[in-house]
């Protein structure tokens, strides 16, 4: 008798068995009102770039930044960018000009912008740019007297990096 009730006791362990488990339900399809839209990634607020080759790129912090070249007079591109979660009104650009050593001269300009000053030029574009998209590129034109470095500071939204501009005429 032991022989039969120890086959029957493992057969009705093993119903019970799947019995208890409960079947994981399907969650249901999301709607488009639940799903949210991903969160873009983080931007940064401009980029400076130029299509000049042999020009050396640095960055010690997001505060400052640099170049060095041995090209006269170099031109860099501005590209603003709204890193806001709404559409932004209006855009300003502050330069500040500042010789270590170097005596540069910058001048700045793009289409749909206004730049007016010398070594502290303020730049004005109208329009609406939505959240996460770029103003129209601005056109940096360094010039040097001599070898050395000018310093440029970036005002922009609520930073305002420093930007070294490095002329080094060695060969």
């Amino acid at each position: 008798m032991r022989f039969i009730a120890v086959p029957a006791l493992a057969l009705l362990l093993a119903s019970c068995a799947s019995q208890a488990a409960p079947q994981p339900t399907p969650s249901p399809e999301p709607t488009s009102e639940s799903s949210m839209p991903p969160t873009p990634p983080g931007q940064e607020p401009f980029e400076i770039t130029t299509e000049v080759n042999g020009v050396r790129e640095w960055q010690n912090s997001p505060e400052q930044m640099g170049f060095v070249y041995r090209v006269q007079p170099i031109d860099f591109t501005l590209t603003a960018r709204n890193t806001g979660s709404t559409p932004q009104s209006d855009a300003r650009i502050r330069f500040v000009v500042e010789d270590m050593d170097g005596e540069g001269d910058l001048t700045v300009g793009g289409e749909g912008w206004t730049c007016e000053g010398g070594r502290d030029i303020a730049c004005t574009a109208t329009g609406t740019t939505a959240a996460g998209g770029t103003w129209s590129p601005l056109t940096l034109t360094m010039r040097h007297t001599k070898a050395g470095q000018t310093s440029v500071v970036v005002h922009w939204g609520d930073v305002a990096p420093d930007v070294i501009f490095r002329y080094d005429a060695g060969t």
